[in-house]
């Protein structure tokens, strides 16, 4: 990708960072405030007990997807309607509020607000589905697999980098991490609202309503190319989030792992992530030249690995698989939502990505959902089922309209 388009672009690219970076900075945090030390340490005082810091726990970390179902979506499609980059300013200021809600929340003791910013950052959260849009609107046709690449990699430096950040922060003050979520939101949507890419008219009408991000799937029925990426997208993200819930809960409670240890292996999945965007994909897309075969060598590789870690392969091994199919997640990744946003035009493209991003928001809920069986099942199971959904994912990627997929362009 062109360096000038980079520069023009660099208010989206930090919008892109701080969506995910704010997500697992969050992480940390909420353990700390629900699993910490005990009552009037956490920041609720007596509001949290024994008793009940398990369930609220689980609502903290839940709000977040059932926002993001509906944010994704209608933020997505609004897009289309008023542009990208007002929408993205939009975004970056309702992030802002949902966390100053939540640093309020352990000033004045409310936890009321603490979930209610919560799902505010959920509905706010269409920020990397208007950006990959944006990108492909900017590019030509042939370096849309390297604006979707770009886009990755800046989701993964965001990945790495928000639970350390929060951990450090938090140790520190429960209340640091959130203010400081709350300050680069708010710049951000001011070089946002000031930034000139993209186009700045509306291009049509907005009709919403409480149903919209219902109607936005039913218009699937319409666009039937789109729905072999989209289902590919689904099961591989669903398959893909069990393995990444559950093996953090296997490395702890099989391989002894401590807090510092599980944030050392995300990092070390993060790694793979950015080995995938930065050296995988494009000499996959010179050698295979279609999103579709990249797609099914993405969901190959991705799922083959995850029914590995099912095994008894050790640290060492669990570490290095961690990193291949992270790398694997990303040929996926990109040639599926690259494939979907290509089938529709220019004034579709937020509407096909934000439903790829409120799919994910449904995959965050499932996964997170099964974790309730832990009880009964333990880890290795749901790794197993993880990399069976993965390579499930290959049966709509086979049905994908074949489209070509040139590798990235040298940045000029």
């Amino acid at each position: 990708m062109k360096i000038a388009l980079f520069r023009s672009h660099a208010p989206l690219f930090l919008a892109v960072f701080l969506d995910i970076f704010s997500f697992g900075l969050m992480y940390p945090l909420i353990v700390s405030l629900f699993d910490g030390p005990g009552p009037g340490e956490q920041g609720f005082g007596a509001v949290i007990t024994v008793a009940n810091r398990d369930t609220l726990m689980a609502m903290a970390f839940a709000l977040f997807p059932i926002g993001a179902f509906f944010g994704c979506s209608l933020l997505g499609d609004l897009s289309d309607a008023l542009g990208r980059r007002r929408t993205l300013a939009a975004c970056m200021a309702g992030l802002a509020a949902a966390y100053g809600l939540m640093w309020l929340s352990l000033v004045v003791d409310q936890i009321w607000l603490f979930f209610l910013g919560r799902i505010v950052a959920g509905l706010m959260s269409g920020t990397s589905a208007i950006a990959q849009a944006s990108m492909v609107d900017a590019v030509a046709p042939e370096e849309r697999g390297d604006a979707m690449a770009q886009v990755t990699l800046v989701n993964t430096i965001g990945l790495m980098g928000g639970p350390a950040i929060g951990g450090v922060l938090g140790h520190l003050d429960l209340r640091a991490p959130l203010a400081f979520a709350f300050v680069l939101c708010a710049v951000n949507a001011v070089l946002l609202a000031r930034a000139r890419f993209t186009e700045s008219a509306k291009r049509r009408a907005v009709s919403l309503n409480w149903a919209q991000p219902f109607l936005l799937f039913a218009r699937l029925k319409d666009r039937p190319a789109t729905v072999p990426p989209l289902a590919s997208f689904f099961l591989f993200q669903l398959g893909f989030l069990i393995y990444y819930t559950f093996i953090l809960v296997e490395m702890q409670r099989s391989y002894g792992f401590s807090t510092a240890g599980v944030g050392l292996f995300s990092v070390m999945m993060g790694a793979g992530f950015m080995l995938g965007s930065a050296l995988l994909y494009g000499p996959a897309a010179r050698a295979l030249k279609s999103e579709r075969r990249i797609a099914i060598l993405g969901n190959a590789g991705c799922g083959g690995l995850i029914l590995v870690t099912a095994l008894p392969v050790g640290v060492a091994g669990q570490v290095v698989l961690a990193v291949a199919l992270c790398a694997a997640n990303v040929l996926s990744y990109v040639s599926l939502l690259s494939a979907a946003s290509g089938l529709v035009d220019e004034t579709e493209r937020g509407w096909v990505l934000g439903l790829s991003s409120a799919s994910v928001a449904v995959c965050v809920f499932l996964s997170g959902l099964l974790t309730q069986l832990l009880t009964l099942l333990p880890p290795v199971p749901f790794l197993a089922l993880g990399g069976v959904l993965v390579l499930a994912a290959i049966l709509p990627a086979l049905a994908m309209r074949e489209a070509p997929a040139t590798a990235p362009v040298a940045p000029a």
